[in-house]
């Protein structure tokens, strides 16, 4: 097959393979565009007729054929063709292996024999973000959730390119997409990309380089993890986040959830929209209603203003409901509501309103135990779950540990001073169990950073952990309250819950080590689901009027 190779500065930009007719000009329209006001909107035509090809003007000026300007003429093989500052050089017979290719004297592809098949990723790069895969041998790309590789990019068709491998070499062909593909910064249609070149699709940058994409972690929307379980979790972000569907993310506190549903928002079409998080286990319940919905003014004591609520603030964007399974039983119903209907009603109103809003939500409880308790409405679950999303704890990917305190380290040192961990302090880290997940880790490192000593390591000793616990201790176990930003709800209960645990569940005991009224402690163990906190598996709460005895 015949083909015209491109050059700009002796350099080679790109190989286009001749149909019976390709159009070289400046337009965008043209099957190789090449954007130079020297040249013409449409420049010359190369067309096929019979076993030759001919070089016909289209300019009306002439086209520089071997040194002179032509009107027509055939095309010898080797000729050479000046298209302002880019040289074309036509070749009857495509030859990947063989001579190298020449322009004025200038080897460019310098291999010889058939070339080898060698491994070869793409480097993507998004809006300040970017991201490395492999490329097997043969690759789709476009904004359709079923393309190979899929690309947040409003100015990218849903099928947009198809790379892929023609013996040694790697070949593009657009899919007829509607804004096109650039090539070293001309339009192309079909043409063999070398290693090191860069393809422009809207406002994506693609670069094919030689070797496998590193093996290590992986950035992904602020998440750094190399992880198998991480990887099926960002892919699956990926493939859910251009949808409407609701999604609830599951995992233990402090292991990124909120990262995820950032990370789904800013992938979806929402993205120019609000994001509005809504930790529903740090709002009163007396005030939570008022703050997912809004209230009007006057509509009970202190309301002097007309308040907007979550919903209403999330309008056309996404609304994160974080700790859902904190959500009161008796709000639950209107939250449903407003999922099916898209109707929400301020409290106080008369009249409810549209909104169009995304719910993602997140919990480190077992919401499917929390429906066989009664403390969650089994079709809320369903609405909620369409999509669950989990996240693996910290203790699940040690393999993540170094990476990620190398990063926090970066983050948190003070500028041009490059600290690093030791290797013994980088083992001490991975052999800790982290039950804060990545929240402690990063804590753990920033505290690390305020305790070195002089010189650029953090040594060993330098890491301490929240519980006291060291690293490999056998028995130690999660009987330690931590203290991180949470509000005084939070410490209540995780003090009853920690107690509980402490004292087998006894209530009485709870009351008496805590130095909490009775009332107080029954009515949070019923309110936050405690009742078999510290009970030996498959033993039923007492009842009521029996834990009053007790306590």
């Amino acid at each position: 097959m015949a083909e015209i190779a491109f050059y700009r500065h002796g350099e080679e930009l790109l190989r286009v393979a001749l149909s019976d007719r390709t159009v070289l000009g400046r337009a965008p329209d043209c099957d190789v565009s090449l954007p130079d006001p020297a040249i013409s909107r449409t420049q010359a035509v190369v067309e096929r007729r019979g076993d030759t090809y001919w070089l016909v003007d289209a300019s009306g000026r002439g086209t520089r054929l071997g040194g002179r300007e032509v009107r027509e003429a055939p095309l010898p093989d080797g000729a050479e063709i000046a298209l302002g500052p880019y040289r074309a050089l036509f070749r009857a017979e495509a030859s990947p292996g063989g001579e190298p290719t020449r322009l004025s004297h200038t080897a460019v592809r310098p291999a010889r024999g058939e070339p080898p098949v060698l491994p070869a990723r793409l480097r993507i790069r998004q809006k300040g973000r970017e991201r490395v895969v492999n490329v097997p041998d043969a690759l789709t790309l476009g904004k359709e959730p079923g393309c190979d590789v899929v690309l947040e990019d409003d100015f990218v068709s849903g099928r947009h390119l198809r790379l892929q491998r023609r013996g040694g070499a790697f070949h593009l062909r657009d899919l007829g997409s509607t804004n096109g593909t650039f090539l070293a910064g001309a339009r192309v249609a079909d043409a063999e990309w070398l290693p090191g070149a860069t393809v422009t699709l809207g406002e994506t940058e693609l670069t094919l380089e030689a070797g496998e994409a590193p093996a290590g972690p992986a950035s992904f929307e602020g998440m750094l993890s190399g992880d198998p379980g991480m990887g099926q979790l960002f892919e699956l972000v990926e493939r859910v986040a251009p949808s409407d569907t609701p999604v609830t993310i599951l995992g233990e506190t402090g292991t990124g959830k909120e990262l995820v549903a950032r990370a789904l928002h800013h992938l979806s079409a929402r993205r120019e929209a609000p994001f509005i998080p809504v930790n529903c286990s740090a709002i009163a319940e007396s005030l939570i209603e008022s703050e997912l919905f809004g209230h009007e003014k006057g509509a009970f004591s202190g309301a002097d203003r007309l308040r907007k609520g979550a919903f209403e603030e999330a309008d056309r964007g996404t609304l994160f409901l974080d700790e859902i399974g904190e959500l009161p039983l008796d709000l639950q119903p209107k939250l449903l509501r407003a999922l099916e209907q898209g109707e929400v009603k301020r409290v106080g109103a008369a009249r409810p309103f549209q909104v169009n809003v995304r719910i993602l939500a997140a919990t480190h409880r077992d919401l499917r135990g929390r429906v066989r308790a009664g403390k969650f409405r089994e079709d809320l679950y369903y609405r909620l779950c369409v999509v669950p999303l989990s996240v693996p704890p910290l203790r699940a990917r040690r393999g993540d540990v170094r990476a990620l305190a190398e990063s926090f380290l970066a983050r948190a040192a003070p500028q041009g001073l490059p600290l690093r961990f030791p290797e013994e302090a980088l083992a001490r880290l991975e052999a800790y169990d982290w039950p804060g997940n990545v929240r402690q880790l990063r804590n753990t490192v920033q505290r690390a950073l305020l305790f070195r000593g002089p010189g650029l390591e953090i040594p060993a000793s330098a890491i301490t952990f929240e519980d006291t616990r060291q690293a490999g201790d056998p028995g130690a176990d999660d009987d330690s309250l931590f203290v991180r930003g949470l509000t005084m709800e939070q410490v209540e209960r995780e003090a009853i819950r920690l107690s509980l645990r402490r004292n087998g569940g006894n209530r009485a005991a709870v009351v008496r080590e805590l130095q909490i009224a009775k009332s107080t402690v029954l009515k949070r163990i019923g309110q936050w689901g405690l009742q078999l906190e510290g009970r030996p598996p498959g033993e039923p709460p007492p009842p009521e009027d029996e834990e009053a005895e007790g306590a």
